[in-house]
């Protein structure tokens, strides 16, 4: 089976930044490198012109239909919106990639098109209905859903889906020529990303704070903005932390390489994950990180790429920091070696087939449809 007339991304919410979005994007512009046609269907506040990544979508050749209506999200009303106003360019399709869940009654009127539907998993199932699982109409109208670990497929399992799975993480950044170590010998801690609840980083505050006590000398670089900055701004002035810690604010994409190449390692300490393409990004630009036991970290920080430490125990998080930046502040690891570690584990071309696979060769066997 081949794609003939193209893949619809169907995403629901499109944020300006976030690693969902990020994700999105990257796999419709490899699509459309390919030569394959492809749509994308989202809602937002902003227009099409304030958000970079739809910009280059739109000059890519994808054909966007973007819903401006963001209010009554508890009823539904902007992912129904969405699909009405769509409408024709979902009826036309060959298959519909959801990035989300949609409202239920959204996705239900979608349910009588009789689409190939296809899910990707923007979070770790076992995280992400943690209260609920999705109505079994719903889960089981999709032909298949990819997760980004073994771990999200045996999850899926556990809810009672009996489709097709894939395992594939995320589309990995390129590597580019590495930045070479901090010239400095205090160390230097990064976090990547927005300043919400899920990731958590009061906690990454209060651990900064013991690996301080253990007597390393240290700074923490939190790159992002989000709705917490006043609250973890208040926790460190209130920590007497202030010379420690410094808040950069959102960090533009041709900033974004700076500021990774600014620290020696990087730490997330979030509550639920996906695959987190922020620590994909770090990875590719030679940078260790240390994650918390959720989403895809405990499969894929491992060796040189990273480990991951507790979340209910700040002293071992700050424990498990100063373990890892020892070889990297002694020399005996290079930002080279962990992008050679990051390449063999993340091998991007790999990625993009195992995607097109998934999307086009649904009826052979799961184990044949595993790429990574």
């Amino acid at each position: 089976m081949t794609l003939t007339r193209g893949v619809t991304f169907v995403q629901g919410g499109f944020a300006r930044v976030g690693g969902i979005e990020t994700f999105a994007a990257d796999l419709l512009l490899a699509l459309r490198a390919r030569k394959l046609q492809a749509e994308f269907v989202c809602w937002s506040g902003s227009g099409q012109s304030d958000i970079p990544a739809l910009r280059d979508l739109a000059n890519s050749g994808v054909r966007i239909s973007l819903s401006r209506l963001r209010h009554g999200c508890r009823w539904g009303w902007p992912d129904k919106a969405m699909v009405l106003r769509s409408w024709k360019q979902l009826a036309e399709s060959e298959i519909l990639v959801f990035g989300k869940l949609l409202h239920p009654s959204a996705h239900r009127l979608i349910l009588p098109l009789r689409k190939r539907m296809i899910l990707i998993t923007p979070y770790r199932p076992t995280e992400m209905w943690k209260e609920q699982r999705p109505d079994s109409e719903i889960l089981d109208s999709f032909e298949s859903i990819i997760g980004q670990t073994h771990a999200f497929e045996e999850d899926l399992r556990r809810f009672g889906y009996e489709g097709k799975t894939f395992s594939l993480p995320y589309l990995p950044p390129d590597v580019q020529s590495p930045g070479g170590w901090p010239a400095t010998a205090q160390l230097q801690v990064g976090f990547l990303g927005r300043l919400v609840p899920d990731k958590n980083l009061k906690y990454l505050i209060v651990s900064f704070s013991r690996l301080s006590a253990m007597g390393v000398d240290a700074q923490l670089h939190i790159f992002g903005d989000g709705p917490e900055r006043h609250m973890l701004q208040s926790l460190t002035n209130e920590m007497n932390l202030d010379a420690h810690i410094e808040f950069h604010g959102n960090q533009g994409r041709t900033a974004i390489p700076a500021a990774i190449d600014s620290c020696h390692i990087f730490a997330f300490s979030s509550i639920t994950e996906g695959q987190c393409l922020s620590a994909l990004e770090i990875l590719a630009r030679g940078r260790r990180v240390l994650g918390t036991p959720v989403g895809a970290f405990p499969e894929f920080l491992t060796g040189l790429l990273g480990s991951v430490a507790p979340l209910d125990d700040p002293t071992a998080f700050a424990t498990a920091l100063k373990a890892m930046a020892k070889p990297v502040l002694e020399g005996n690891i290079t930002p080279a070696d962990i992008q050679q570690a990051y390449q063999s584990r993340f091998p991007r071309e790999q990625v993009i087939e195992g995607y097109l696979r998934a999307f086009s060769c649904s009826d052979l066997r799961d184990q044949e449809n595993r790429a990574i």
